[in-house]
């Protein structure tokens, strides 16, 4: 077992994740504890945080990385960033303004709004697709867009593939949150499993409960793809099956 996280906040004081090194210190025992040696932290590439800075992301990537060494975890990091998927994300799509998954960069892990409804969403996926980029979308269960039926095997179809917060399943977000997470997995949408994991405290409660809901769901060759094969395609930059 050596799951792989495509979605974090673990790097500290960036956004609203870990703010001081030794909370990413006990973020990342907590993950390596739980089955993960790789984890590409993905901060929020937003304009109210620091992470709005690739340049500023990067080099606390490499700060990270050199203290997780020095104490001796064994968990390796890889570059990544949170985008709001909109229109003014369409305009920087250049390799080093997609702020991709892993050295590819091939894939990026993009959201839509939680509260606010988005028609265009069609439009955004074909356009992105235009630009050689693959779209991992992070927590579609916790999105108002996603509550339109049939929304979410859209954007599937459309080449998308579909992030599940693993907090979701342990009801971190609430009942209609956990219902809608189950639909999506029961219907074998999702393509990637990860922790959006902001800070360890109350982690080590809810983070070892969803592993074990998910398994109960979908059995150890499931938890296998969405935590493991598959993050490993799309740090690789290659395609799903």
């Amino acid at each position: 077992m050596a799951f792989v996280d495509l979605h974090s906040h673990i790097l500290w004081a960036l956004d609203d994740g870990c703010q001081t090194p030794d909370e990413t210190l006990a973020a990342a025992r907590l993950l390596v504890v739980l089955g993960w040696r790789e984890s590409a932290p993905t901060p929020h590439a937003h304009d109210t945080f620091p992470s709005r800075e690739a340049a500023a992301c990067a080099a606390r990537l490499v700060e990270a990385q050199a203290l997780l060494d020095a104490e001796g975890i064994p968990l390796k990091l890889h570059p990544g960033a949170e985008n709001a998927l909109d229109a003014e994300y369409l305009e920087r799509l250049g390799p080093e303004q997609r702020r991709g998954l892993g050295a590819s960069g091939r894939w990026a892990l993009v959201e839509l709004p939680f509260r606010a409804s988005v028609p265009a969403m069609p439009e955004l996926l074909f356009h992105l697709a235009r630009r050689t980029v693959r779209p991992l979308v992070a927590h579609p269960e916790r999105c108002l867009e996603f509550d339109r039926p049939g929304r979410a095997a859209e954007a599937v179809r459309l080449g998308a593939a579909l992030q599940l917060n693993l907090g979701s399943l342990a009801g971190v977000y609430g009942r209609a949150v956990r219902k809608q997470a189950e639909r999506f997995l029961e219907d074998g949408l999702y393509a990637v499993a990860a922790t959006d994991l902001h800070h360890p405290e109350g982690a080590e409660d809810w983070l070892p409960e969803a592993l074990d809901l998910l398994d109960r769901r979908v059995g150890k060759a499931g938890v296998d793809r969405l935590c493991d094969e598959n993050p490993r395609r799309v740090l690789a930059g290659e395609e799903l099956p």
